[in-house]
């Protein structure tokens, strides 16, 4: 992962003392495109990546993607990899910043928060790090995590029937109410709340009769059911294929 030839005069100059800087740092470090490592042997990745940034880096043989592109590998939830994730489950709403760690076999979240002089177990020189790893031959540390969501089938058993009788009211509420004039922009189904479980169909109607887009959403999209959310430290990836 981290070059093992960090500051030697190579052959060809792919180090050369030359270019070690410390000011941006207060470390002894070298900038390699999104990537800085230090004297120490640490690494970390500097900055969520451009999308021309999300690659394959031989060099380090570190992936950076999201959980939404094409070539963003499969995920699981164990190191043997036998309990894939899918990719439903980790796009929900847009998709998440992974930094994947062939040699380790990892995958992390990149932090994506600001972090500028904020103080940091991990010292001061990495505290704008959206992904870290503390040396050769060790796991990164995850500086944020990777949201899991997965259907929540108890919800949706109990609230299977309610919902269709709301939705049948709402729509019935919203051909009544629509003088063809609105204009609807929006088009998706509506996010059924957890609390709903403990209120009667009449006062979920109540509420949701109170949004003419909202009403619209329902009587054309329906219901999206919502999901358990898992925080997870680490998934796992298979050796990358060549």
């Amino acid at each position: 992962m981290i070059s093992k030839d960090f500051f030697v005069e190579t052959a060809d100059n792919v180090y050369p003392q030359r270019r070690r800087a410390w000011d941006e740092y207060n470390a002894f470090h070298i900038r390699a495109g999104v990537f800085t490592e230090f004297e120490s042997g640490e690494m970390m990745v500097n900055t969520t990546p451009h999308p021309d940034g999300r690659k394959f880096y031989p060099e380090y043989n570190v992936q950076l993607a999201t959980t939404t592109d094409k070539d963003c590998p499969k995920l699981y939830f164990d190191k043997e990899c036998t309990q894939p994730v899918k990719k439903a489950w980790v796009t929900q709403h847009g998709h998440q910043h992974l930094a994947i760690d062939y040699e380790r076999k990892v995958a992390i979240a990149l932090f994506e928060g600001w972090r500028h002089h904020q103080p940091t177990i991990l010292g001061d020189h990495v505290n704008t790090a959206s992904a870290y790893w503390a040396g050769q031959e060790r796991l990164p540390v995850p500086l944020a995590k990777i949201k899991v969501q997965t259907p929540d089938p108890e919800y949706k058993k109990k609230m299977v029937n309610v919902l269709n009788e709301v939705r049948a009211a709402v729509a019935a509420i919203h051909r009544m109410n629509d003088d063809g004039a609105s204009n609807w922009w929006y088009e998706s189904q509506h996010m059924a709340k957890e609390e709903w479980q403990d209120s009667s169909t009449s006062d979920i109607i109540a509420e949701l009769s109170q949004d003419k887009q909202v009403m619209y959403n329902i009587a054309t999209k329906g219901f999206e059911y919502p999901r358990k959310t898992q925080e997870m430290e680490f998934l796992y990836v298979k050796p990358r294929e060549e």
